[in-house]
């Protein structure tokens, strides 16, 4: 009979957002080792195909589904705290694996609750907690929550038996600042699916639409459009390369209620399409409409980046900044922005050269085929297992060649 897994996501699955993109990973990854999943997640999002999914009864308040702080996130997680426990009955599972700091709160209860079962609990980290409501700026008006908070995430990383963490800067970060023993914690990475190549008609079919001349040379974005995501220095980016009339800005993200304003402000309508949401499904073709991409986020808080991933998935020159995520994301020989007029150099430089954009394109695509596709992620998560519930209780080997 097949290992049974309850996963717990916090969060208004699926969204379109990278974190909602990293849990349908691992579900299919765990999937393919034999393990039978089933989430339990908030009541809005959709239901995406093959993930078994079962949602807390609705918040009629409650529509918010792009990242950041909720009034009503605490009781939907309390309601989602319910649910588990009810699936917990029902399902008894041998995993209780908690996605993001909330997941893992929630999984610690029910572990406790049926604490003479003995489920292990393995903790699924995409960043810290403590920087990543720095670069929401919990702490600005309450710095004193600060240390409370680096507090319960460290006793929330000794409470779990096992932690994976979505890169190798977060599993850095998580094993030096919470001295976490290195036999209780690996990486299992955030992963993409290969981006095959679109047809030229095709491509300028969807620039047609989007009302965006042939011969520009189109930069996109896609991701979150909030602060703690690089919206700021995204802004900062479209003023800076307003005098290179060449380059065209395809915006991929919500909320848009932030920056759209802003392009009338500054002029910057003609020079930059903001599409709003686009579903998942969807997106190759935008990236394959595309001739660079850019991540705009400064900070580095631990987290993964799923998109930069699928840049580099569909061969995609990337520009962004120096830190230590994106050192680990793109090839050694990248060149990387120290501010927001080394990243419109960087831009000018690819838009002019054609070659040199092909070439830094191949380089990522094949730097992504040899390190970041979803079969790796599967070996790390078969690794991650058989150290929390051992070799012997593993399903069968069919997944983990």
């Amino acid at each position: 009979m097949a290992k049974t897994i309850l996963q717990i996501a916090p969060t208004p699955f699926f969204s379109d957002r990278g974190c909602h993109i990293r849990v349908e990973g691992i579900i299919r990854c765990l999937d393919e080792l034999g393990f039978r999943n089933r989430l339990c997640t908030y009541h809005h999002g959709r239901d995406i195909d093959g993930v078994d999914t079962v949602r807390i009864s609705p918040i009629a308040n409650y529509t918010q589904t792009e990242a950041g702080p909720n009034k009503y996130k605490l009781w939907a997680d309390w309601k989602l705290l319910w649910l588990a426990v009810v699936q917990t009955r029902k399902l008894k599972p041998d995993v209780i694996h908690a996605h993001l700091h909330e997941g893992v709160m929630i999984g610690l209860a029910v572990k406790l609750l049926f604490f003479w079962r003995r489920i292990p609990l393995l903790a699924d980290m995409q960043g810290s907690l403590t920087g990543e409501l720095d670069t929401h700026g919990s702490f600005n008006k309450l710095p004193l929550l600060r240390w409370p908070t680096r507090l319960l995430e460290r006793f929330l990383m000794w409470a779990a038996d096992y932690i994976v963490c979505s890169s190798e800067h977060s599993l850095a970060l998580i094993s030096r600042e919470f001295s976490v023993p290195t036999e209780k914690i690996s990486l299992a990475q955030d992963g993409a699916d290969p981006v095959a190549p679109g047809e030229p008609e095709s491509r300028q079919q969807l620039r047609a639409s989007l009302n965006i001349a042939q011969d520009k040379t189109l930069v996109m974005y896609t991701g979150a459009l909030l602060e703690s995501k690089g919206l700021n220095e995204l802004k900062s980016l479209l003023r800076a390369c307003a005098d290179q009339p060449d380059l065209h800005f395809l915006i991929i993200g919500y909320p848009t209620d932030n920056l759209q304003p802003f392009l009338q402000e500054h002029g910057l309508e003609s020079s930059a399409t903001l599409t709003g949401r686009v579903q998942f499904e969807a997106l190759p073709s935008y990236l394959n409409a595309a001739d660079i991409a850019i991540d705009p986020k400064f900070s580095d808080a631990g987290e993964g980046s799923g998109k930069m991933l699928n840049y580099l998935a569909a061969g995609l020159p990337v520009v962004a900044f120096a830190n230590e995520n994106n050192r680990v994301f793109l090839p050694d020989d990248s060149k990387l922005a120290g501010n927001v007029e080394e990243m419109a150099q960087l831009l000018s430089e690819l838009a002019k050269d054609h070659n040199y954009r092909q070439e830094r394109g191949e380089a990522n695509r094949q730097h992504f085929t040899q390190h970041f596709s979803w079969q790796t992620t599967r070996t790390q998560l078969a690794n991650a297992y058989t150290s929390l519930i051992g070799a012997d209780a593993m399903p069968g080997r069919q997944g983990n060649d």
